[in-house]
Order: structure tokens, then sequence, then C-alpha cells
């Protein structure tokens, strides 16, 4: 039975992926939630690691001593570094690189293919190109733009390093897709400031709190909801194609 885990740092970026997944268990492991699961006839390990590189590559402990999987995934939502991507596009990464170390995880291009033909057929718009895994949120155009600029990444992301390395190190087939959050020219709100990066859940009060201090700030944060729905709808119509095999 081919074994395969998959990796998202949000508990809204998972439920897609739950969604289809049959037979489910849920377990916590440290700091990481993981659900073991089937979908066609393969073993799904998915494991929530909470934002950042730091926090997935002590998630990837859940797997590494767990057996042979056949392929590590990266998903979740990313930024849109290429101006053409707009929320809810996918972003199929040639390779992941990571920010602080410079290295490229190249993803196997037999799943990049599988990747783009479920795409295909669940009717969404991709791009393929490098993704750039980034210590921190890159909140405003002119980042976006200097990021785009300086590693000729298409979108970027925070966890999909600590997945590509643990992916080599292992001999094992690591792939990389992203549902595309904000576009290149959107100025993000720090989120910092009312989300929980373990989940990814809004604090209801911490936002009443930012909108007092930003009273001019409610448009974006409005507009940001929108871009998490079509985030999410279009990771649920990908995955919905590629875990029925």
């Amino acid at each position: 039975m081919e074994r395969i885990a998959i990796f998202a740092a949000l508990r809204w970026e998972c439920r897609p992926i739950l969604r289809h997944m049959r037979r489910v268990s849920r377990s916590r492991v440290a700091e990481s939630t993981l659900w073991r699961g089937e979908a066609a006839g393969r073993e799904v390990w998915l494991i929530k690691t909470a934002v950042g590189e730091r926090r997935a590559e002590a998630a990837t402990e859940v797997v590494r001593d767990a057996g042979r999987f056949d392929l590590l995934l990266s998903t979740g939502c990313a930024g849109a570094l290429s101006p053409e991507l707009l929320p809810g596009d996918l972003a199929i990464a040639t390779a992941v690189i990571g920010n602080s170390s410079g290295i490229h995880f190249e993803t196997d291009p037999i799943h990049r293919e599988r990747a783009c033909a479920a795409a295909e057929r669940a009717a969404l718009r991709t791009v393929f190109g490098p993704v750039l895994c980034s210590p921190h949120v890159l909140a405003t155009a002119a980042a976006k733009r200097v990021a785009a600029l300086s590693t000729g990444s298409v979108a970027v992301e925070m966890e999909g390093a600590a997945i590509g390395a643990l992916a080599k190190q292992s001999g094992v087939a690591f792939a990389s897709v992203r549902a595309i959050l904000d576009t290149a020219a959107t100025e993000l709100p720090d989120a910092g400031d009312f989300m929980d990066p373990q989940t990814g859940a809004v604090r209801a009060r911490d936002v009443v709190r930012y909108l007092a201090v930003h009273p001019g700030a409610l448009p974006r944060l409005l507009a940001l909801q929108r871009m998490m729905s079509a985030a999410q709808k279009s990771l649920e119509k990908f995955f919905g194609v590629w875990l029925a095999g």
C-alpha cells in the first residue's frame, strides 16, 4: 500500500484534506496534530505543523521514525510573488528554496505531473515554478517584489523547506502544492496580532483591539477573509481529485 505524508500548517488548511480521508484516527504528537487514514487504497498521514519552518521541522519528527513513505507533500496556502497569480490559483513547485539556507529542494517530476493533472480535472488555474520558504511573512508588495526578483520564485510560504529537507535526507519523493492566498500586490495586515500561529484561528477579542488601533484596516481584513475562502475552496477541489487517485 502506498504511504503518503501530507504536511499543512493550519487547521483550515487541513480540513479540505480530511474531508477526503476515510477511517481517520487523530492523535497529538508533541506540538503537532496527526490524522491517520486512507484514501483510494493508500495510507495517508496528515500532520498539522503550525506556522513557520522551525515548527515544521519539529513536526517532521512525527514521520521520521515511522517507516518508509512513498511521498512527502507540503501544502496549504502561499502568497503570490508572480503578478499573474490570483487567490485560489495553485502554485505547483518545481523546487522549494530555503531562504535561510539557500538550498533548493527539488520536487519529484512524476508527482508534479500528477498534481498538474489533478488540478486540470478540478478546473483550477496553476503555475509551475520555484517556491520560496521565508522565515517571516512578506506583508508588502515591495517585499514580495524583492523576493521575486532575487529568487525567481512564483510564490512564498513558510514551512516547505523543512519538509523538503526531510525528503532529501530520507530519499523520499517530495512535492509541494500551494493554494494562493494573497496576490503580489496585496498589502497584508499584521495577522500575528490576532491569529493563533498554531491553528490559524482568529481571536475575536484581539481583532476588536486591532481595529481600535487600526480603524482603517477593516476592508483589508474582510478581503483577507475572502482570500482564505478562495484558497480553501481550491484545496478542497484539488484534494477531492488528487486523493481519489
